[in-house]
């Protein structure tokens, strides 16, 4: 997080197993065996922020709680700012995210030629999409496409439990190729991956205005599975949204819904720089002084929902009306889990659950498959890095759009490295981030936030954080 999100040149040692399992022959520090325990972050991207923390951290229970209609209500005098700052520029549709993920255990053996590694992680996303028109009436020119009222509505949820297996290999035939001090490196990790709650929910729902004549152009699609599964079940049978919501508990969190598998590999390319031998010497000294240039691909392979799953879904329509949606919500959609129905049944002009009916079968989906690329180049106590990410599927993780980051690491001292970096989804910045890091022979431990990027210029806003507690080296 304090480097701007990217990993697939920077992150090594265990970590690298989710991110680029080429980086688990890389040995930035002294030792051949790392061992670590209990890393985390969290990261929101919500309709609203507050620079005072402990509002922070109260609006971010908004976000991951079950949904409680008194929180997220906004006064008509916010609607506005609510709406500047949630659609800049021509964007009619909000794109935002809830992400929270912990390292529970890793394990890292460094040998001449070979990394061997395990990691256990757990992970959770929510991608929330609104329309502006569910909060004006305006109809926007956009594109050169026809004036339209935009009251699409996008939740992606999803947890997943993952055990990791990493190796790596130095391949000699194509580092022989050259004459440099270079290392040619290929890791691959095959996992298990567990499924926990589970939702897809995409309503594309839009109004044209040509010449007058207005059009609703629509489609539904709507997969769940868990407690997200048998709230809407419950929901679908007659009962009350309140008594439905009730199937969302906080002691569920290491319940089973699914199981798959997945695949993460990757290719780094390691030039070492000046009088730095670690290339042609692996295992012996730390790389102080080198290039990396990296790809990986992360999260290939599917995963199957088998409880309390429920499906719904409709064509494209496109029907003519005589007018469009009166109501406007009075409440921001920050993704809450049990929200979307309840937002959908209070502002919507019509609720798809009750003219659609519903089917009850297993199904499957795609790991949140993406492709990472990126280049580090270190010299003694400073490294620069950048990096790009794009999504290969649309989910609660990623989606198409690609994400970039650049970061720097200073070194004052050589057991403190400070860290810095910015992040840029669609081309504007979405956040910054600061850290720093404590480091000896045998241990280190490290720290991050990110911030809104307009904290720099007004009052700081936090809205992420993460720590890397005790990793240890031997």
């Amino acid at each position: 997080m304090a480097l701007g999100g990217g990993g697939s040149t920077y992150l090594t040692d265990f970590h690298a197993n989710f991110y680029n399992p080429a980086n688990l022959m890389i040995r930035d520090k002294e030792g051949t065996f790392t061992v670590g325990a209990g890393s985390g972050g969290f990261l929101l991207d919500g309709s609203r922020n507050y620079a005072d923390i402990n509002a922070q951290i109260e609006n971010s229970r908004d976000y991951i709680d079950t949904y409680d209609p008194q929180f997220g209500a906004f006064p008509e005098s916010e609607r506005a700012d609510l709406l500047s700052n949630n659609y800049p520029g021509n964007t009619l549709i909000s794109d935002q995210r809830t992400q929270y993920q912990a390292t529970l255990l890793g394990l890292n053996w460094q040998l001449r030629d070979k990394a061997f590694s395990i990691a256990i992680r757990t992970r959770t996303a929510s991608n929330y999409r609104t329309g502006k028109g569910w909060y004006s009436d305006r109809f926007e020119n956009v594109n050169g496409l026809p004036p339209t009222l935009e009251r699409s509505l996008v939740h992606r949820y999803q947890r997943l439990h993952e055990i990791s297996v990493g190796y790596a290999e130095s391949f000699q035939f194509l580092t022989n190729l050259t004459s440099r001090l270079d290392n040619f490196v290929i890791g691959i990790a095959p996992k298990l991956v567990l499924g926990g709650s589970y939702l897809n929910a995409d309503w594309s729902n839009f109004y044209e205005n040509n010449e007058g004549a207005i059009r609703h152009i629509e489609s539904f699609s709507y997969d769940a599975s868990g407690d997200f599964g048998a709230a809407t079940t419950s929901y679908s049978n007659g009962i009350s949204l309140d008594a439905a919501n009730t199937q969302f508990g906080s002691d569920n969190y290491f319940d089973l819904n699914g199981y798959g598998a997945g695949l993460d590999v990757g290719i780094t390319y390691l030039l070492t720089l000046g009088n730095d031998l670690s290339a042609v010497r692996p295992g012996q000294q730390p790389t102080q002084k080198s290039l990396r240039l990296s790809f990986s691909m992360t999260d290939i392979g599917l995963i199957s929902y088998n409880t309390d799953e429920i499906s719904y879904s409709s064509n494209l329509d496109t029907s003519s009306v005589s007018s469009v949606p009166s109501t406007f919500a009075d409440t921001y959609f920050t993704g809450a889990k049990g929200q979307y129905i309840n937002f959908i049944q209070e502002f919507g002009s019509q609720n798809p659950f009750q003219s659609i009916s519903p089917e009850q079968n297993t199904f499957s989906t795609l790991l949140p498959m993406a492709l990472h690329g990126g280049v580090l180049l270190e010299i003694n106590r400073i490294k620069l890095m950048g990096d790009l990410s794009i999504g290969l599927t649309n989910s609660a993780f990623n989606s198409p759009r690609a994400i970039s980051s650049a970061g720097i690491e200073i070194r004052p001292l050589s057991f403190l490295p400070l860290r810095g970096g910015i992040q840029f989804k669609a081309q504007r910045p979405e956040f910054v981030s600061l850290g720093f890091a404590l480091e000896t022979r045998y241990w280190d431990l490290s720290v991050a936030a990110q911030f809104t990027p307009e904290s720099f210029s007004s009052q700081p806003i936090v809205t992420g954080a993460s720590v890397a507690a005790l990793q240890f080296h031997f």
